[in-house]
């Protein structure tokens, strides 16, 4: 019986073929892909709202800044904006010969608040006064201008009637020196008549003279009315001109401080973990541009890297199957996940801090094989594993024989 035991075993030692393997420590890969948070202009920590190790979805808020500073910007810089544009909508109603201003969307679209609705009220406010101003001048000057032209109609009235009256006192005239050169009219009565014509003429030159400077008084009135209309034109578009510049140098402004403000709330970039959370304590200080956490994609395949000793790197090559196993799981509750070799490195590495030297090699693990873990586990950066890395099939027969076979060989070679 012992000798069919001795016999099947030494059978099964030298048939039966089993995986050789490296085994190494390792950790989940945390140095690619990670995606480092800072703040820019730091500040005064107000919430911190993630822990080491968390999970978190895109745009997820992670940490807050105090935004009292940065709020208080913005309100000064929107302020402006907004001024700005509404001035800009007045001088360009102005400008055109608009009777009411049109206000931009950016203003309309906020006018429940209250600030907006005032600024839009005084614009309509000195609009409505300036119009007012203006078409009250521009009235006086046109009711000039008609008052001129009545004027220079009853001017006209008196200067065809006295033409009339000189007529029939030439005819007149003319009846008397028939007359008197038959002897029947006395010269006095002659001369009485050319006294009156020329009294009629030096009449009739008089309102010429007043016709010719009612016209001219129109003409002033109405280069006045016109030098009105262009003055408010080029002082609107002037002011349109100053104030399109101030909103241009504004807007810049207040996206950058928008932009500082959205800065006061830290938001996961991507889906992944919470990696060295630098932030600890509510109204704790952070300098500008200080790293305050890293978050590592959850979307990219599983990363690890496996740290080999420089006796077993040899043969191991890219392409390897490899078992990754968490040691932060009880093996009874987590299978090993199967992986691949994708680089070894060629060169042997440090420690800096132990001194140790070793080989890299990293190891590719297919996001399906997360399926393995229990329900609400899941694999962090940073977390050690231990790492087999298969490097070929050999019998029981020669893991026994092959120390002893590499002894005998290496003593020959000595001698």
């Amino acid at each position: 019986m012992i000798g069919v035991f001795v016999l099947g075993f030494l059978g099964w030692a030298v048939l039966a073929p089993l995986d050789s393997a490296v085994i190494a420590p390792g950790v989940v890969r945390v140095e690619e892909n990670r995606k480092v948070l800072r703040h820019r202009e730091g500040g005064i920590v107000r919430a911190i709202l993630v822990r080491e190790g968390e999970k978190v979805k895109k745009g997820q808020v992670l940490l807050t800044m105090d935004d009292v500073q940065p709020r208080a910007a913005v309100d000064v810089m929107q302020n402006q904006v907004d001024t700005y544009a509404a001035q800009v909508a007045r001088f360009d109603a102005e400008a055109t010969g608009a009777r009411q201003i049109s206000f931009p969307a950016e203003l309309t679209s906020r006018i429940s608040d209250p600030r907006v609705a005032a600024l839009v009220r005084d614009q309509e406010f000195l609009f409505s006064s300036r119009l007012q101003f203006f078409d009250s001048q521009s009235a006086v000057l046109r009711q000039r201008v008609q008052q001129i032209d009545s004027q220079v109609a009853g001017v006209r009235a008196q200067i065809t009637a006295l033409d009339e009256n000189a007529a029939l006192t030439r005819q007149e005239l003319a009846g008397y020196e028939t007359l008197y050169a038959q002897g029947y009219a006395p010269k006095t009565l002659i001369l009485r008549y050319q006294r009156a014509l020329s009294d009629l003429a030096g009449r009739r030159g008089a309102l010429t003279a007043e016709q010719q400077r009612l016209a001219q008084q129109k003409g002033e009135a109405q280069v006045q009315l016109g030098a009105l209309s262009d003055q408010r034109i080029s002082q609107s578009a002037e002011g349109l001109r100053q104030m399109q510049a101030a909103l241009a140098d504004a807007r810049p402004k207040l996206a950058a401080a928008l932009q500082t403000l959205e800065g006061a709330t830290v938001r996961a970039p991507v889906d992944g973990y919470v990696l060295n959370l630098t932030q600890s304590t509510v109204g704790g200080v952070v300098g500008a541009g200080e790293l305050l956490m890293a978050v590592v994609p959850s979307d990219v395949p599983l990363a690890v890297t496996a740290r080999i000793k420089p006796g077993e790197v040899e043969g191991i090559t890219a392409g390897m199957k490899a078992r990754v196993s968490l040691t932060a799981f009880s093996n009874r509750r987590v299978s090993p996940l199967e992986g691949v070799v994708t680089n070894v490195s060629a060169d042997e590495l440090t420690d800096e801090k132990s001194g140790l030297s070793f080989f890299r090699a990293d190891v590719a693990i297919d996001p399906k094989e997360l399926a393995k873990l229990p329900k609400g586990e899941a694999v962090t950066p940073g977390m050690p594993a231990e790492v087999m890395i298969t490097t070929g099939r050999r019998t029981v027969m020669g893991y026994i024989v092959g120390p002893l076979s590499d002894t005998l060989n290496a003593s020959l070679r000595d001698k």
